[in-house]
């Protein structure tokens, strides 16, 4: 069973220097602004970790740039396909350990610069999956500086 978002790893990131939140200087990708979201963030020497939040302080989907994937796909738990930057995006199942009903989809992208984008996106039903999946394809990446 794999946990997304530890919380031990995520409260060592936030006890780290050189955290920001919100859009205060952020390296994230700029969100629509109709979207109604705004970034934490957490970055540090190997990582860029952006949390996609909505106005009700509801997670929408989080997007982790890393030198190397922090996970690989496995073609049996293939589940949904989306658009990204203008391309077919495949997402996997995934699993959040204490609550199995909740929805789990992860996706990876190799970047240019030979980098990865670890895409999550959690919720209670399809329509919260289909939600992010559109907020996702409207997001610019390339303006972001990978590591």
């Amino acid at each position: 069973m794999r946990i997304v978002f530890p919380s031990a790893v995520l409260a060592l990131l936030l006890a780290s220097p050189g955290i920001a939140s919100a859009q205060s200087a952020s390296k994230c990708p700029d969100l629509p602004a109709s979207s109604g979201l705004v970034w934490q963030e957490i970055q540090n020497d190997s990582l860029l970790f952006c949390r996609a939040v909505r106005t009700d302080g509801s997670d929408a989907f989080a997007l982790t740039f890393t030198r190397k994937p922090t996970f690989e796909p496995d073609r049996r738990n293939t589940a949904d396909v989306s658009m990204f930057d203008g391309q077919s995006l495949q997402w996997y199942r995934s699993t959040l350990a204490g609550n199995p009903d909740l929805k789990v989809r992860e996706a990876l992208v190799r970047m240019s610069d030979g980098s990865s984008l670890q895409m999550v996106v959690r919720s209670g039903d399809d329509a919260g999956l289909q939600r992010a999946f559109g907020e996702i394809s409207a997001l610019k990446i390339s303006a972001v500086a990978t590591r």
